[in-house]
């Protein structure tokens, strides 16, 4: 009889360590099938997602920020020409000089004011839905001039809650926003409050900055061989030899080409930027108050000191109305954006998405920084610790983390952001795609509760994109393993293996010697 029990214990103890130690028991339901859209939601897109008529009064003259393939083709066309004949000559000031009237015509209607307004009679081509259009399932677009001051966006943003309430007989309505949509959402409850919104998904947003706008309105531009490989890794996902061009990529990397490359960019970034940067660069970017107001707070005062003191130090344009509208960014939604997100929080439901997997640009010399190819993800999440690109946190900051907030690839510890309960991160996801998001974000907006990235079993805290299928689903450690090399997986199975039959022993030890004492 003792021999049986022995027997059936260890059975029952070697059951029990069999089970898949990946698997994850939890409280989490489904999300619902069909969503109740009790009241409209609006969503407040993002820089150059709204057409930008040339004259409001006369559509008939197209539209700017918009190229054809062909006028794109004739421009560099154009622009070769010089460059080539005066690059043999190392005649620099001769290049920027033919190519600044050429930059200036391609880019015609789309450099602003000095003051920080639209030039010309150019602006958004949005028309308000008719009254009857509008009910409380409704989904609407806010088009806006995303070259304005974010304030007057923000007024225009209150103009419309308040037409589409009257409309459509709710008393609040939802709120998605986007990139620079984040910053005219963040200006409008900072200038109006909060109490017309039911709930508010903030996706990759600018609201805390982008470290490329912050570091280029700075001066701080420079090519390194790495940045060009990684972005170029970016340009070229998805197409078909992906893999074979990225293995020649590092090897030309390796090899030195690409330091070749970036030693002849960073000449010429040093010899035509007396010239470009004042003429066509700096007026064409750093005239958008919007463009400001993604600039980074620890890079505002160099950003100012190096555009207006550096690059327009000799200018005689009066620049004091663009100076001014920036002031009041700062004042009014810049040194309170943490208190409004917060105060938000405690009115309305509150998501926060944010997206990583790529490299920023080259540029500039936080390349490295992790982003979804546009914004930082620490920014766009508002506040993750975050590995830079390549790289997996450090043994201290996986030591100091709430593994629960960690990342199945330990590239991100989401407990150090503002809200780290209603903040999701999307793997591999690129910037301006958008529509596999789009059942999540209507579940969680219109949930009749403040949702957790631990409601639904389908919106787990990391997801990854597939952009195959353009479908988003749970990101896991087994997809982490799924992506190593043969032998890495083989030195991992064995690795789990000897741990799992260590255990095992230990167990029918620990059994076997309990019967001894009795």
């Amino acid at each position: 009889m003792k021999l049986a029990k022995t027997i059936l214990s260890v059975c029952i103890a070697s059951v029990m360590l069999c089970v898949p130690f990946f698997s994850v028991f939890g409280a989490a339901a489904s999300a619902p099938e069909t969503i109740n859209r009790d009241c409209p939601e609006i969503v407040v897109h993002g820089f150059i997602a709204s057409d930008i008529l040339y004259d409001k009064d006369d559509p008939s003259q197209g539209y700017i920020w918009q190229w054809s393939e062909d006028e794109i083709i004739d421009f560099v066309k154009k622009a070769l020409v010089p460059i080539a004949k005066y690059f043999f000559l190392s005649d620099w000031d001769a290049m920027a000089d033919a190519v600044i009237p050429l930059a200036l015509d391609f880019f015609d209607g789309c450099i602003g004011n000095p003051d920080g307004t639209p030039a010309g009679n150019s602006g958004v081509d949005f028309t308000y839905p008719q009254p009857s259009q509008i009910k409380k399932d409704s989904k609407l677009d806010f088009d806006y001039d995303w070259r304005a001051d974010p304030l007057q966006c923000a007024e225009e943003l209150n103009d419309f809650i308040n037409y589409v309430l009257e409309c459509s007989g709710a008393e609040q309505v939802t709120l998605t926003c986007h990139s620079l949509g984040g910053v005219v959402t963040t200006s409008y409850i900072s200038l109006y409050g909060d109490a017309k919104l039911k709930s508010v998904v903030y996706n990759t947003t600018a609201v805390y900055g982008e470290s490329y706008t912050g570091e280029l309105l700075s001066g701080q531009m420079t090519l390194t061989a790495d940045a060009v490989e990684y972005y170029l890794r970016y340009a070229f996902e998805g197409m078909d030899q992906e893999r074979i061009l990225n293995g020649i990529i590092k090897a030309a990397n390796e090899l030195g080409l690409l330091d070749f490359i970036c030693e002849f960019g960073n000449v010429a970034l040093e010899k035509l930027s007396p010239k470009l940067l004042p003429a066509v660069v700096v007026p064409l970017f750093a005239g958008m108050p919007s463009i400001w107001a993604m600039v980074p707070d620890e890079y505002v005062e160099s950003s100012r000191d190096y555009i207006f003191n550096t690059i327009y130090k000799d200018s005689k344009t009066d620049y004091s109305g663009l100076i001014e509208k920036l002031d009041n960014y700062d004042r009014l939604v810049r040194a309170h954006k943490t208190e409004t997100l917060k105060k938000l929080n405690e009115d309305a439901y509150m998501y926060v998405f944010t997206r990583y997997g790529y490299s920023s640009i080259p540029l500039i010399p936080s390349y490295n920084s992790m982003s979804d190819s546009v914004i930082d993800t620490a920014s766009s999440s508002f506040g993750a610790t975050v590995a830079p690109y390549g790289k997996t946190l450090s043994e201290e900051q996986l030591s100091n983390a709430d593994m629960r907030f960690v990342s199945p690839d330990k590239t991100i510890d989401a407990g150090t952001c503002l809200f780290p309960e209603q903040t999701w991160f999307f793997k591999n996801f690129p910037h301006a795609t958008n529509a596999p998001l789009e059942k999540m974000i209507d579940t969680l907006l219109y949930t009749d509760f403040q949702a957790t990235v631990d409601t639904y079993d389908e919106y787990p805290q990391f997801m990854q994109y597939n952009r195959e299928t353009k479908t988003v689903a749970p990101y896991t450690s087994a997809d982490v393993a799924a992506n190593k090399p043969w032998y890495e997986k083989l030195m991992d199975f064995f690795t789990a293996f000897a741990q799992k039959l260590q255990l095992l022993f230990e167990q029918i030890s620990q059994i076997v010697n309990g019967f001894k004492g009795r």
